[in-house]
């Protein structure tokens, strides 16, 4: 009875009423501990589930196992266990110093041994992690730490700042058998098991206790990160099993040594105030620190408990409502992360998934032990994990700008969203996200018997069961044709479905884990991200990572004068959208084939201004190619050159003439530092180049085991151009399950076009086709336009022809043969009696028989016949001009809905003319007679 009373008192939950906007906050956290895991960690239901279930039996044998060397240990020394934990055992120190990224030294003298900090921050060891067994005891001596060389094998004393994290490791190790224990003592009952732990977690607590916040020599910006145990406040992940161990053995304490529960609970209050008080609060640091802080909290008591105030309730309204310079309330982040219309975080992919899923698993956490659905309270998070879908390539693997790598898709939060979903009723939700799961995970394991593998899947573990009557669909239900995110400057194209389909990422600079990249893109084909981003190298603190793949070399982009950079990983460098079809989001009343983005960017290292203009054409499921024309020039008129870079997955790339004959292409010292470029241009070898002004083609070569992957190119040719073939360092974004380690380890092939002076009136103009095995849907690529007028002319193997126009204004007219076009951006296609006008920025557009006239306005028209049928479509009010052969009595068109409108017949010029209202991209019917 008393249990089922404390266990109401648990469950009463009030809202925190300081402020209305404030997030729920659990007035009473109740009195019964352990509680880590949830509101519902009852012994009895533990056994019978251990009796019921093999896996929950083969937990506890193998933790016991796990336990029982240290067990033995124990009952010959007592000591065994706990001499191994990292401490300051003779010298007791109080004060850790650290010189940036390096431990220096530490002096001061408390009463107990106190924990030993770590060794660097991210730097690498050349020793390895002993195993327990083969630690000294007590091991704190002025040499450092004696362990076993990684080269040479020799066990030998290694200073402190040549070991990396490893102090750490070793302490976690121990505190992990500690928890275990203190997890059988509670199973049990049998103290052995309480005393092996409480050793363990008493040293260490009080040996934290003493420690004052390190001191950064440098005066840098690590004195406001550091941990009292390491250099982030994020890494403390050694309190999951201190919070763990403590809750478990929380009664054994109070019985045993109640004056203890005072210091370790003082202990993991100013644990919790430094992660509050450093860190960073803008990413998915606030949300890691929030998590370790949430730990310390739940193993804490009542606010009434401490003179001090800081219990359970003070430290969760901390996390989830106050803000301070480094640790934000959920909402400010919420408010300066999350894109307030997609939901896209504004950092690289993997990172923004992280913080979707640290959200979620806050939710959750929430959700578990106190009943309240806080996706209720931040709707958000909905939107974010539909929106995280826009993130999947056609083969569902994510796209990687700046920091990010080729990866599968979080499976948690969707779950998550299924699971809340169920429990609250939330139908159409369950529908939503049950689908989005399936389609995602297709190839996966979607349900099933729950098997746990750890402690904490013993406390509510549970198989994520399907209503079985709700299907999977395709990925393009839960993608769209275009998607921008202003937040981030991030930009994606679609069409297609599958391997054939065709999709375009393109990304700017703005928000974290960013690179210095200008307007970079990602091409997908066949499969694969055939033209990738390079991921972060071997870490963030390489030089390599601040050398090369940050900077612009390393992204398909364009590059001023060699010089072109700004400051990466926390970046405020967005392009601007001019122009794009079709809209963000937008999936119907839209015409399938074409997508198109305009976009600018000022390069601000050399005051350059950049326009990007990068378009999709799909004729057909197995058809269809990109288009990029890239214009470049320095404000001032200082042009000394302009450089295209465009990297591609394969073993080799050839380069022709348009009629197949190879470039004359030399070795060459240029692109170097050494000529005033930048550092990042050291990083590529292989250097070949030949000067030309001729368009050229050239095919990237993937060869796997079964199949060859092709980048076809086509590429203008211009006065004063130089074309380089050189190969740039692997890319590490790549994953070992999407190629194989030996292609992912593999230089990357790349295509350098260098423009002396401007590439403004002279720019880069180039169509991309994946394909395989060495063809071709592509006959010929012809170009046309001059200056400020780019038109490039594609005629495909099936007969169809492309006209590309393109122009810098909106106003201008261009003009090839018949066809003409007055706006920024327009196809106009023809095959056999087909063809199709589409105006994608601009005020009209003409095949010579048919035109449509948006008048003074600047909008998106499309008329498009094929087999037969017409579609339609105009953002605003249009005349269609038909021109006619004869005398016509009567011109009608009637739109999808049956409406007619009644043609304008121009007898002196032969020609019909109808005004149409804004309408979506529909069939219609246009009648002349």
């Amino acid at each position: 009875m008393q249990n089922k009373i404390s266990l109401l008192f648990f469950l009463l939950i009030s809202m925190n009423a300081v402020h209305a906007q404030n997030l729920p906050v659990p007035q009473n956290i109740g009195t019964l501990h352990p509680r880590v895991f949830g509101k519902d960690m009852s012994l009895n239901q533990i056994k019978e589930r251990v009796e019921k279930e093999d896996w929950a039996a083969a937990i506890i044998k193998k933790t016991k196992n796990n336990v029982a060397p240290y067990i033995d240990y124990y009952k010959t020394d007592k000591t065994w266990l706990v001499s191994r934990l990292q401490m300051y055992w003779k010298t007791k120190s109080t004060q850790v110093y650290i010189n940036g990224g390096k431990y220096d030294h530490a002096d001061g003298e408390a009463p107990v041994p106190t924990v030993k900090f770590i060794g660097g921050r991210g730097t690498p060891s050349n020793y390895k992690t002993p195993k327990i067994e083969d630690i000294k005891p007590y091991m704190d001596d002025p040499r450092g730490l004696y362990l076993q060389n990684s080269t040479t094998n020799v066990w030998e004393w290694g200073p402190i700042a040549a070991t990396s994290g490893i102090t750490n490791t070793i302490n976690r190790q121990i505190l992990s058998i500690a928890r275990d224990a203190a997890f059988l003592y509670w199973y049990t009952r049998e103290e052995e098991y309480a005393n092996l732990a409480y050793n363990v977690l008493d040293t260490y607590l009080k040996g934290v206790y003493y420690l004052n916040e390190p001191i950064d020599l440098s005066h840098g910006h690590h004195q406001t990160l550091v941990s009292y145990i390491q250099f982030e406040v994020i890494q403390d992940h050694i309190l999951n099993e201190i919070t763990q161990c403590y809750d478990f053995l929380h009664d054994f304490i109070r019985d045993k040594s109640p004056e203890s529960i005072k210091i370790y609970d003082a202990t993991l209050q100013k644990w919790a105030d430094l992660q509050i008080k450093n860190g960073v609060s803008f990413n998915n640091w606030n949300l890691l620190q929030a998590a370790h802080i949430s730990h310390i909290a739940l193993v804490l008591e009542n606010n009434s408990a401490y003179e001090n105030g800081k219990g359970a309730q003070y430290y969760l309204d901390q996390i989830m409502n106050q803000t301070s310079t480094r640790q934000w309330s959920m909402n400010k982040l919420i408010d300066y992360g999350y894109d307030k219309e997609t939901g896209i975080w504004n950092e690289s992919p993997g990172y923004s998934m992280n913080v979707l899923s640290d959200f979620i698993s806050f939710a959750e956490f929430y959700d578990r032990n106190f009943d309240i659905d806080l996706l209720k309270e931040i709707p958000i998070l909905k939107q974010a994990v539909k929106s995280s879908a826009q993130y999947l390539y056609p083969n569902k693997y994510m796209v990687s700008f700046g920091d990010g790598h080729y990866g599968k898709l979080r499976n948690e939060p969707i779950r998550y969203m299924i699971e809340n979903a169920q429990k609250y009723g939330k139908k159409e939700d369950e529908t939503y996200f049950t689908k989005m799961y399936k389609t995602i995970y297709a190839e996966g394991k979607v349900e099933g018997k729950f098997t746990g593998n750890n402690i904490q899947d013993l406390f509510g573990g549970k198989a994520l069961t399907f209503d079985k009557t709700i299907q999977m669909g395709k990925l393009i239900d839960f993608t769209t044709p275009l998607f921008y995110v202003p937040h981030n400057s991030w930009l994606v194209q679609r069409q297609g479905d599958g391997d054939s389909a065709l999709m375009i990422s393109q990304i700017g600079s703005f928000g974290n884990h960013m690179h210095s990249n200008g307007i970079a893109m990602e091409l997908y084909g066949k499969g694969l991200p055939l033209a990738p981003e390079m991921g972060h190298g071997t870490s963030y603190f390489s030089i390599e990572y601040a050398e090369y793949y940050t900077q612009f070399p390393a992204h398909n982009t364009v590059i001023v004068n060699g010089k072109s950079k700004y400051p990466e990983m926390k970046s405020n460098h967005a392009f601007n959208v001019n122009a794009a079809y079709p809209k963000s989001g937008l999936t119907e009343g839209i015409l399938p084939g074409i997508t198109f983005s305009d976009v600018s960017f000022l390069e601000p290292e050399t005051d350059s201004n950049q326009r990007r203009v990068m378009g999709i054409v799909k004729n057909d499921p197995e058809e269809g190619y990109y288009i990029d024309i890239f214009r470049s020039t320095q404000n001032k008129g200082d042009n000394v050159k302009n450089e295209y870079f465009f990297h591609n997955l394969g073993q080799n790339l050839e380069l022709t003439t348009t009629n197949g004959t190879p470039l004359d292409l030399k070795p060459t010292s240029k692109l170097a530092f050494g000529d005033g470029d930048l550092m990042a241009y050291d990083y590529m070898w292989d250097k070949k180049s030949t000067e030309t002004a001729q368009d050229f083609k050239g095919k990237f070569n993937l060869k796997l085991q079964d199949k060859t992957v092709n980048m076809n190119l086509w590429f203008q040719g211009q006065a004063d151009r130089e074309v380089f073939s050189v190969l740039s360092p692997k890319s590490t974004a790549l994953s070992h399950d999407l190629l194989p380690d030996e292609i992912n380890k593999n230089p990357i092939p790349t295509l350098i076009v260098r423009q002396n002076g401007e590439a403004w009136n002279r720019p880069f103009v180039a169509i991309y086709e994946p394909a395989l095995n060495n063809t071709t849907n592509i006959q010929s690529v012809d170009y046309f336009g001059k200056d400020d007028f780019t038109g490039i002319h594609v005629t495909n193997k099936s007969g169809k022809e492309d006209f590309i126009f393109s122009n810098t204004s909106a106003d201008e007219k261009m003009s090839f043969k018949k066809l003409s076009a007055t706006g920024s951006y327009g196809i106009i296609s023809e095959k056999a009696g087909d063809f199709t006008l589409f105006l994608g920025n601009g005020k009209n557009i003409s095949n010579g028989k048919y035109t449509i006239d948006l008048g003074n306005k600047i909008g998106t028209a499309v008329l498009k016949s094929e087999n037969g049928t017409l579609s339609f479509n105009a953002d605003t009010v249009s005349n269609l001009i038909v021109l006619v052969d004869a005398k016509i009595n009567t011109a009608t068109f009637i739109d999808a809905a049956g409406v007619v409108y009644k043609g304008n017949y121009n007898k002196k010029e032969n020609f019909v003319n109808f005004t149409l209202p804004a309408l979506p991209c529909q069939t219609v019917k246009i009648t002349i007679k």
